[in-house]
């Protein structure tokens, strides 16, 4: 699984796609009024984007998995303090790298069977299951 960090604005799959992973990508963008965001593409479509938002910070945005491994990614809190991530499952319970992009967003990826994932920062900790999502195969 290959994570791009870029401060680039400009979105172009030829970009994306020299990568090599077809897993799951990370961009640095702008979002409305000119905020940061972060656009997650999981096998190489789109996937969601959050923005920077400065009132009520997702901790944890969003999580999912596919055929032995996972990914989640949300906002850090409130002056950057740092994010533990655990995936856990039957017979699961693995710490993640956590990447931080932006100086405002984090990603955890692990190349693991889990079922759900644990975020935990100093004042907060979310639990969340993670969603399923499947290769979609091309249409005649």
């Amino acid at each position: 699984m290959e994570l791009e960090s870029t401060r680039s604005t400009r979105s172009t799959a030829d970009g994306l796609d020299a990568l090599g992973s077809d897993r799951c990508r990370v961009r640095l963008a702008r979002g409305t009024r000119g905020r940061a965001a972060l656009e997650v593409y999981v096998h190489g479509g789109l996937y969601d984007v959050t923005v920077a938002d400065g009132f009520a910070p997702s901790l944890l945005r969003g999580a999912v998995r596919g055929r032995g491994w996972a990914v989640a990614w949300g906002q850090l809190p409130p002056g950057g303090a740092p994010v533990r991530v655990t995936f856990t499952g039957r017979r699961v319970d693995l710490p993640a790298d956590v990447r931080v992009f932006g100086d405002r967003f984090w990603v955890a990826v692990a190349d693991v069977r889990a079922r759900s994932v644990v975020v935990s920062a100093a004042s907060e900790r979310v639990t969340s299951r993670l969603r399923t999502v499947r290769r979609r195969s091309p249409r005649p």
